[in-house]
């Protein structure tokens, strides 16, 4: 039940107003406005700290913790991967409240986009900190105030693919890569997967095993993935079928940036 609204002015007065009991920071408010509950709860608006806008920033690009996923798939300057997993919420309703700070600070087993930021070595920005945080080595128990991303511009290559029983369904695997270039050799290549279970890995093995080689055909990456990925089994699949889809995702989205032959 919320009790009251804050609506600071400064991401200091922000960070203070969470150090109370029954507080919760509000961006978007997809998650916390599905929930019921009793306990009493204030809400701390982020609208008035100006984290709204996608800004150049060198060679990356700075997301601001309350760009929407529809400002993330409208934005012609973003990584494919990055608009290809915002897409992946079919509403665009949902889109345009569901928010960049919302999606990492709740942390959702079948996160789209947790899966590309991670395949694109993403950063986070944090209230408090000087330096951002690589979003490998984010600490999600420590409840700070995200401010935004930063992502490298391109010409990057990258790509997201989901597995879900409908358009508006739970995704049940999530794959995310992302290339510095394909041909005539891979370089650094990453490789992100999600079993939505709770599992999110880089798998550095293969990443390292493709660098500096050809693309190898698909059947050869499928045996890869098959045998570096060990995902836990769901209502929607066997352990075995989603290893052998991740396979198949990767190897099509690897292959799908060589045919695609210009950056994202």
């Amino acid at each position: 039940m919320v009790v009251d609204i804050l609506r600071p002015r400064t991401v200091r007065e922000a960070v203070r107003a969470k150090a109370g009991d029954g507080t919760a920071y509000l961006g978007g408010g997809t998650w916390l406005n599905s929930r019921r509950t009793d306990a009493p709860v204030i809400l701390i608006s982020l609208e008035h700290l100006g984290l709204g806008t996608i800004e150049q920033a060198g060679d990356r690009l700075s997301l601001g913790a309350t760009v929407t996923f529809q400002q993330v798939r409208d934005a012609s300057s973003m990584p494919a991967a990055l608009r290809e997993a915002v897409s992946l919420t079919a509403s665009r309703t949902l889109r345009n409240m569901k928010t960049i700070g919302g999606e990492i600070g709740r942390w959702p087993a079948d996160s789209a986009l947790i899966p590309a930021l991670l395949a694109l070595d993403a950063e986070v920005l944090l209230a408090g900190r000087r330096k951002p945080v690589p979003i490998v080595e984010l600490n999600r128990e420590a409840g700070d105030l995200v401010l935004g991303v930063l992502v490298p511009r391109a010409p990057r290559l990258s790509a997201a693919r989901a597995v879900s029983r409908t358009s508006h369904s739970p995704a049940s695997l999530v794959v995310a890569v992302s290339a510095g270039a394909v041909s005539p050799l891979l370089s650094n290549t990453r490789i992100g997967l999600s079993d939505c279970q709770g599992q999110l890995v880089r798998l550095t093995a293969v990443e390292e095993a493709l660098n500096g080689s050809p693309l190898p055909p698909e059947e050869q990456i499928e045996g890869m993935i098959g045998r570096a990925f060990a995902p836990a089994a769901d209502m929607h699949g066997s352990a075995a079928y989603k290893r052998y889809v991740a396979g198949v995702l990767v190897a099509d989205a690897l292959h799908g940036l060589r045919e695609d032959g210009k950056p994202s």
